[in-house]
């Protein structure tokens, strides 16, 4: 009976995910809709340090594609232990944007659904500072990983952001896996006019 109500509930957020990008994924290809290709590399440099490189493309209309933006990302993650972990990294844009930072995450639940955590502080331009903030609840339906993400963004000016996410992974083997999502992407608070992204990404274990 536990196992059978534990694969409910996998079944459930599972479904729910699909779900919401089917209808909203349905909703956002009629409007302005946005593409973020991601590439993420990363490698055990010791048992609990991890580097990682990721290079993302923005493209500004899925109907007309052109490239608004390239970032590329660098970072190093420490394991604390199984609860915690830190990482320090620096972020730059084609658009010259210089942005270090360095952030927490937190493993808030383990078992029959993931709930995790991470948070943040960017010094943008060296100039702004900014944190970010975001929670994730994830499953694992035969080998698929679909997963649900809220993202707030607060500066010394209060909420300057909102992106709440809905995507599956998928991995191929021990080193490849493949990723797709959805997402709203709100200027502050104004959910009225959130813009609408389908994202796709390679991720690399090395």
């Amino acid at each position: 009976m536990k196992n059978n109500k534990k694969m409910i509930q996998k079944i459930g957020l599972g479904a729910l995910v699909m779900g919401a990008m089917l209808l909203i994924g349905n909703a956002a290809l009629a409007a302005d809709t946005s593409v973020w290709t991601t590439l993420s590399v990363s490698g055990t440099i010791t048992e609990n340090i991890t580097l990682n490189v990721e290079e993302e493309l923005r493209f500004s209309d899925i109907t007309d594609p052109s490239l608004a933006n390239q970032r590329t990302d660098l970072s190093l993650g420490i394991k604390v232990n199984n609860f915690v972990g830190v990482s320090a990294g620096y972020l730059n844009t084609n658009g010259g944007e210089h942005r270090p930072y360095v952030g927490v995450g937190l493993s808030l639940l383990r078992g029959n659904i993931s709930l995790d955590s991470s948070t943040k502080i960017e010094l943008r331009d060296f100039d702004t500072v900014r944190g970010r903030t975001d929670l994730t609840a994830s499953t694992d339906v035969s080998g698929v990983t679909p997963w649900i993400t809220e993202e707030l963004f607060v500066d010394s000016s209060g909420i300057t952001g909102n992106r709440a996410s809905v995507g599956v992974t998928r991995g191929i083997n021990d080193t490849f896996s493949v990723n797709a999502f959805y997402m709203l992407d709100t200027a502050g608070t104004d959910f009225a006019n959130s813009g609408h992204v389908v994202g796709l990404g390679l991720g690399v274990s090395l």
